[in-house]
């Protein structure tokens, strides 16, 4: 599940209460709570989808969560963390209660069961070490106390000076010793002490390295046992985001901060990797203390306060594997069970992980010393209504980043055969242990897939692919300099390397830097935490003179990070006048014949359905009105060579004459807040949008300086050249520059010839680098000009293009498409596209450009080999989710789509 909405520019709104960068859940948890104190948030997330280690990924009709496996506490309604987790979600979220056993600790093949209580937990430990009773009873002591001593030591950090010295005196040795030292205390049994430390997978450091603190929290969060969001992670973000939105906020993503901008000794906003320039007065890093004050800080800074120099002592926590695995059944079928299952080679966890650490690199007789495997398609009650038939399984392994670093430099899933081949190998490593501890997985693998650390380099934007963020060892601990508190003002820091790691301690850091930003004004939210206990906190802060609790927007609803879209609809259009532009080229204006106005962007298009010779045609084509006046919208047709529709359109269409069409369609336009300065190429009937657009910016008031650049064959084709300089006259900041490429002698033509080039960019628009770029024209025009874009340096996140031509194929088989939701299988050509089989099917597909450009008829693919001429439509993470252009998608065999 994708969630946040695609960063663009021209949406972002002028004020922000807070900026927060990252949307993992301390990120998403800080800008919750302060929206629920009426502040409006925007959250930067630079990944195609919110929610940091919460979020999960889909792949060939199967679905995994890359960072939540199982939350303690939640089932009960009244724990602090169930308690903050409804209010950040308005109570929709929603939690199953996992099996008594909710972990297995198998070491040297013998396992042993974690059982929910603590009683239990003591009885079921007894079995296997009947002697271990006082042990154990102090063990389950010392990890309570340590628990308990947890606010001591945030004291020391958070408190006013004057306090913290007493908080001091408060705390505890939990923090400053290893788990290992602290056991050995009360613990004399090696084997006892090695199952007890069976879940240091969670945090990362084995126990003579980890703090007792550390261990502690673990396992004492999950003793009363585990529990999983029904529907998976990422409802989690899901549910959070309205929140935001509510109070005016946003969460948007595909959005990556390149600086934090300081002015003095105060942050004042961020600065994007595209040069957009946000400004507020709180920014709040989500983005991890190495991020924050070693990438994002700027250098001046970062060496005045002498930031990056406290960065050595925090080490990064492990890197890992993640083998994610799909397999044809369901869970009850293949007898999943719901416990999760640690596998360690020895009861030495440290001599095993030192050992195997050292190695220069992995074979295939590397033994790794833990294999954590998970089953969350077992724990998930809304897992078999959305994917029927199927189950997953999760593998976590260690692995150090030394063995990838050789490939870091190399894209993202193009990093070379020697790296896959080293993944495959790896794989079937994992898979073999799969095998042995799930010996019913064995022939039901449909399909697999192996991240490593460069994954999470790449996704999470851990440089050395850490999973756990820091390392949670005592020396880690004794920075105390680590809290939401910056020595800058307006900066803060949240997420788990202020606290722990883990989606509880991420979710609290949220909490605590909330509290931090808002100070008083906290108070507002107090009374959601605690309760009907606390409804005495919100009658005080009623009278308070804080901020107010009300939403920062109209009752009426949340406001959008952009205007909400133009509904699109069908309608039957009446043609109301027909104008001569150009030899070859007519405008037809039109109404909705119900009476209706159509509301649109400048720049949209409409998709007419009209038959010729008996034969249906769907054809697009961009408005080059302005929506400013809404009286009539206009289309304008140029007459194409073989060109049926067009050529039908400009030779018997009437005043008068009616047409089917939907719409609005398409993003391409410069609504609804153009950048200061745009650059419009366009070529031939390219022009509409470019007309549309410049109509609607002039309409409009904007201060914009516009740059347009046309290119036609001769003088006589140009179209809408009178209006076009009309509105260059008229306004001394839209300056229009035509370049003609047939033209002759006889022409007399005194501007500019030929097609784009690099000399012709820098004379029309000598600051093209600081313009947003719009395109549309025939394709070599397209094509020729972005290559001379992407050749003078320019930065492709600003550029925009729009293309209707034919629609592409390509070689396919043919076979049977299956449409899952409607129920109909049908045998098909390779020649058919498979928007064109749901026509004749009667399996309605939206659908508008029909050449693969807008998007609008994508299906999510649930199996099968459905090649597509064109992607232009689908974002990259829709490609990865299976999605398919139905317009140019063709079958090969049989393919099961979502429709």
């Amino acid at each position: 599940m994708i969630v946040g909405q695609k960063y663009v520019s021209s949406e972002i709104d002028t004020h922000y209460d807070a900026i927060v960068i990252g949307s993992g859940l301390g990120g998403l948890t800080t800008a919750a709570l302060m929206a629920k104190s009426g502040k409006k948030v925007l959250v930067l997330e630079r990944h195609y989808t919110a929610g940091g280690f919460t979020h999960s990924f889909k792949r060939r009709g199967y679905e995994w969560d890359v960072g939540v496996h199982y939350i303690g506490e939640v089932h009960n309604p009244n724990s602090p963390l169930r308690r903050v987790f409804d209010v950040i979600t308005d109570g929709n979220l929603k939690w199953a209660k996992m099996d008594d056993v909710y972990d297995k600790i198998i070491i040297a093949d013998t396992q042993y069961n974690f059982v929910a209580g603590a009683a239990n937990f003591r009885e079921e430990l007894l079995k296997s070490f009947p002697n271990g009773r006082k042990q154990i009873d102090d063990y389950l002591k010392h990890i309570r106390a340590a628990t308990h001593s947890l606010p001591a030591h945030l004291g020391q950090r958070y408190l006013p000076t004057g306090l913290q010295a007493f908080a001091q005196k408060l705390g505890s040795s939990y923090f400053s010793r290893t788990t290992k030292a602290v056991m050995a205390d009360f613990i004399q049994d090696p084997k006892l002490a090695s199952v007890l430390c069976g879940q240091w997978g969670d945090y990362g450091m084995p126990p003579a390295q980890s703090s007792f603190a550390m261990h502690a929290v673990v396992a004492q969060h999950y003793l009363g046992g585990g529990n999983f969001p029904i529907g998976g992670a990422s409802q989690i973000a899901r549910h959070i985001e309205p929140v935001i939105q509510r109070a005016g906020g946003a969460v948007v993503v595909g959005a990556e901060v390149e600086q934090i901008m300081v002015e003095g000794d105060r942050a004042i906003g961020v600065r994007m990797t595209n040069g957009d320039e946000i400004l507020s007065t709180k920014v709040i890093s989500a983005a991890g203390v190495h991020n924050t004050y070693g990438k994002l800080m700027p250098d001046a800074v970062g060496t005045r306060l002498k930031l990056r120099d406290r960065l050595s002592a925090l080490k990064p926590s492990v890197a890992h594997l993640g083998l994610y695995i799909g397999l044809h059944g369901t869970a009850q079928d293949l007898k999943l069970e719901q416990a999760n299952k640690w596998v360690y080679q020895d009861y030495d966890h440290d001599a095993s992980l030192a050992q195997f650490m050292a190695l220069p690199t992995a074979n295939k007789r590397t033994k790794s010393p833990l294999n954590y495997i998970s089953f969350p398609s077992s724990k998930d009650p809304a897992w078999d209504e959305h994917y029927p038939g199927k189950s997953t399984i999760d593998v976590i392994s260690l692995a150090p980043y030394e063995w990838f670093k050789k490939w870091a430099d190399k894209p993202w899933k193009n990093r070379g055969a020697d790296y896959d081949d080293f993944k495959a190998m790896l794989a079937e490593k994992l898979l073999a242990d799969v095998y042995k501890h799930a010996p019913q997985a064995r022939g039901k693998v449909d399909y697999f897939e192996l991240s490593t650390p460069l994954s999470t380099a790449h996704f999470n934007n851990y440089a050395q692919g850490q999973v756990y963020g820091l390392e949670h060892t005592p020396e880690r601990f004794a920075q105390s300099w680590v809290k939401p508190h910056t020595p800058i003002k307006g900066l803060y820091l949240t997420g788990q390397d202020i606290l722990f790691c883990g989606v509880a301690s991420a979710m609290m850091s949220g909490v605590m830097t909330a509290t931090a930003v808002l100070g008083a004004a906290s108070a507002k939210v107090l009374p959601d935490f605690l309760g009907p206990k606390g409804r005495w906190v919100g009658q005080l802060a009623d009278k308070l003179p804080l901020v107010s609790r009300k939403p920062a927007v109209p009752a009426g609803g949340p406001l959008k990070l952009a205007l909400p879209d133009p509904v699109q609809r069908s309608l039957v259009a009446r043609c109301t006048e027909v104008l001569k532009v150009t030899a070859d080229v007519k405008a037809f204006r039109f109404v909705d014949s119900a009476g209706q106005s159509l509301d649109y962007k400048p720049g949209q298009f409409m998709t007419l359905e009209l038959e010729v010779d008996g034969k249906k045609h769907f054809r697009s084509y961009t408005m080059s009105s302005t929506p400013t006046q809404p009286a009539y919208f206009e289309l304008t047709v140029k007459r194409v060579d073989g060109g049926v529709v067009s050529n039908w359109l400009c030779d018997h269409l009437k005043k008068g004459a009616t047409l089917r069409m939907t719409g609005p369609h398409g993003k391409f336009t410069c609504a609804p807040k153009p950048r200061k300065k745009l650059l419009l190429l366009s070529a031939g009937s390219g022009v509409t949008p470019m007309l549309s657009m410049a109509r609607w910016v002039r309409d409009q008031g904007f201060d914009t300086d516009v740059v347009y650049f046309h290119c036609a064959r001769t003088a006589k084709d140009l179209i809408f050249g009178d209006e076009m300089d009309a509105l260059a006259t008229a306004n001394p900041r839209f300056v229009q520059h035509i370049s003609l490429t047939r033209s002759t002698q006889k022409d007399k033509w005194r501007g500019l010839t030929g097609y784009l080039d690099a000399a012709m960019l820098h004379t029309v628009a000598p600051d093209f680098a600081e313009r947003e770029v719009y395109i549309c024209g025939p394709t070599g025009f397209m094509e020729g000009s972005k290559q001379v874009l992407q050749s003078a340096g320019f930065a492709m996140t600003h550029f925009h293009e729009e293309s209707f031509g034919t629609a592409s194929s390509v070689e396919a088989t043919g076979g049977t498409v299956c449409f899952a939701t409607s129920g109909i299988e049908v045998a098909c050509s390779g020649q058919q596209n498979m928007l064109e089989i749901a026509d004749q099917a009667g399996v309605k597909i939206a659908s508008a450009c029909r050449t693969g450009d807008c998007g609008e008829c994508k299906v999510r693919k649930v199996s099968g080999d459905a090649p597509m001429a064109n992607t232009a439509g689908l974002d990259p993470h829709e490609v990865e989710d299976g999605y398919v252009l139905t317009c140019v998608g063709f079958v090969n065999g049989r393919v099961v789509m979502a429709a």
